[in-house]
């Protein structure tokens, strides 16, 4: 039996404890689940945990649903290899959190769970081991919050550790690339507010941009030294790639327009220009043109982002299409707008076409492509209008 399966039926034994009475489950009580679970065919392990599972999303328990998951996670850790990991085998942890559980809210939660274990080994690790095994663990655990604030806290804990672990050589472009997350985690969040027309509090930004340049300032050094001793390495050269790239994308910095010509450079000479990084920071280009009012600017390099877009990388090409067209907008050129919207509608659902064709689409990413749909119809009534 694997390991998800013991997992999961565990949690149904949960679920069943949390809708029928003690008196109805007495011969499966927690003494004797080992001696039930394996005499449970496999075809009615799957079935029924596939049947609990649509039928709390159905009633919308997903509270109920999460509480018992979670805690069948921890009663069931110490019997079976998913916690049984030796010393620094960080790695076997990570993997398996990031093979189980589906993508929805679930599945982020338990991967959440798997990676705080993770941590655990850690502990005893030490230098630039321990170091790089944070970087990994806190860099999913930021890419799995779905609150701006919630990722702010993470972001925190993860320099926060990496700072108690000492002088290390890794250290220094691995904690810089977790303090450049804190600092866009700070940006987003004064995005937010100015989004919502919410009062501004107290405002992060400047912060953000002055902790980015001093991650830029300690990358570029140590880039240089490792050059310098015949050591090239492309890691920290890309995550001074990726901090330059945020200190472009807050447009009312005067450093904007260099830092994401700097981003570009070194992109291009890594991946060259047909990735999906380097097409990034072209459309990021362009949103700071038009910004700026340099429309023609922004028109070449979105042009030049959607064509690069197009064979390498089809699900950014509609999202480029739709502030092309609001650049022409901005430039009274209705008849380029509305054929531009067109384009991106078209981008829109053949990328969803591609997702349902490969089975690869799961519910956040199915919601994600009819927002985009949505959105570009929406901007084609309004220019419609205008």
């Amino acid at each position: 039996m694997t390991t998800i399966t013991r997992v999961r039926l565990v949690t149904i034994w949960h679920v069943l404890k949390g809708l029928y009475s003690p008196s109805k489950l007495k011969n499966l009580d927690n003494q004797n689940l080992r001696q039930v679970v394996p005499s449970t065919p496999n075809t009615e392990k799957v079935d029924l945990v596939q049947e609990a599972v649509e039928y709390f999303k159905r009633i919308g328990w997903l509270r109920m649903a999460l509480l018992f998951g979670s805690s069948c996670l921890i009663a069931a850790a110490p019997t079976h290899e998913w916690w049984r990991v030796t010393g620094d085998d960080v790695d076997k942890i990570i993997g398996r959190a990031e093979l189980s559980f589906g993508g929805e809210m679930f599945g982020r939660a338990y991967r959440s769970m798997a990676l705080r274990r993770a941590l655990q080994v850690v502990e005893c690790m030490n230098g630039d081991e321990r170091v790089q095994a944070l970087s990994k663990i806190f860099t999913r655990l930021v890419d799995l919050q779905t609150d701006l604030y919630e990722a702010e806290s993470v972001c925190r804990e993860g320099v926060q550790l990496m700072e108690e672990t000492g002088p290390t050589k890794k250290k220094r472009y691995l904690l810089e690339g977790m303090r450049t997350r804190l600092a866009v985690a700070w940006m987003n969040q004064d995005r937010a507010r100015e989004r919502m027309d919410l009062s501004p509090g107290t405002s992060h930004t400047h912060q953000a941009v002055r902790l980015l340049r001093n991650a830029a300032r300690v990358l570029e050094t140590y880039a240089k030294e490792n050059l310098d001793h015949g050591t090239p390495s492309r890691k920290p050269l890309l995550q001074l790639a990726n901090t330059y790239q945020c200190i472009g994308c807050e447009y009312k910095n005067s450093e904007a327009e260099r830092s994401l010509q700097t981003s570009l450079f070194i992109y291009q000479h890594i991946y060259g220009l047909a990735h999906d990084r380097t097409i990034d920071v072209l459309k990021d280009l362009g949103n700071l043109y038009k910004y700026q009012g340099e429309y023609d600017k922004a028109v070449s390099y979105y042009r030049r982002a959607v064509e690069l877009g197009k064979v390498c990388a089809p699900w950014a090409v509609s999202a480029i299409l739709r502030n092309l067209g609001t650049t022409f907008v901005d430039m009274k050129d209705k008849k380029e707008a509305r054929a531009t919207f067109e384009m991106a509608l078209q981008a829109a659902q053949y990328w969803q076409s591609v997702q349902l064709f490969v089975g690869e689409n799961n519910d956040w990413e199915e919601n994600e492509a009819e927002a985009e749909e949505g959105q570009c119809r929406y901007l084609l009534d309004w220019v419609e209008e205008q």
